[in-house]
């Protein structure tokens, strides 16, 4: 029998619905449809993730590892595998730079890695990448693996399998240290026309 993982939530579709979700369960992260990056380098992987859609999804296979080579420290792709309450997200690929903060997970589960309280989260936007169809932005504070004194901003966009199934998500982190999350959301909470937060 295969393994399942403990907490499945469910599927997000629209960064509306991932930001409700966020609300409902105090997760410090917001989703951004409209892409405006912060930091350049995510600009340009979503430049090239753009080039290689040519009106659609870019395939698995046309990001090269020479087209994703300035991009490579800062990237991450995961899989999904299974369907509905059956999938699980595995770590195909992940850069030094994102190491450094989360570890080596490359070949891992998600659900084997992450804490299970943060496992509805990581299924939230990796959920949202796929059902959307399109890149989004996310911004969040760094709890995941005790990094709280990190913001983070992500990159997260749909792939293409050989087969024609959408089910790999590449994404691209940039971690800052400089700003307290508190001052980072109240910006783009206003930014995007969100309610503060309460306190």
């Amino acid at each position: 029998m295969a393994h399942l993982p403990k907490i499945v939530p469910p599927e997000i579709a629209t960064a509306a619905d991932f930001n409700a979700a966020a609300a409902h369960g105090a997760w410090p992260i917001l989703a951004d449809e409209s892409c405006g990056f912060d930091h350049a380098m995510l600009a340009e992987l979503l430049a090239l993730w753009q080039s290689e859609a040519k009106d659609g999804i870019p395939a698995r296979g046309a990001m090269t590892a020479r087209k994703l080579q300035p991009f490579m420290r800062n990237i991450a792709i995961y899989e999904r595998i299974g369907e509905g309450v059956q999938r699980r997200y595995r770590v195909r690929l992940m850069g030094s730079g994102i190491v450094q903060y989360y570890g080596e997970l490359t070949g891992k589960y998600v659900d084997e890695v992450v804490p299970e309280k943060f496992l509805d989260r990581w299924y939230g936007f990796a959920d949202l990448a796929l059902k959307s169809l399109k890149p989004v932005r996310l911004l969040l504070r760094a709890d995941t693996f005790d990094k709280s004194y990190m913001v983070a901003e992500y990159l997260c966009a749909p792939l293409v399998s050989d087969s024609g199934l959408t089910k790999f998500i590449l994404v691209g982190i940039v971690f800052d240290g400089k700003r307290p999350w508190s001052v980072v959301e109240a910006e783009a909470r206003a930014k995007l026309g969100l309610a503060a937060t309460a306190g």
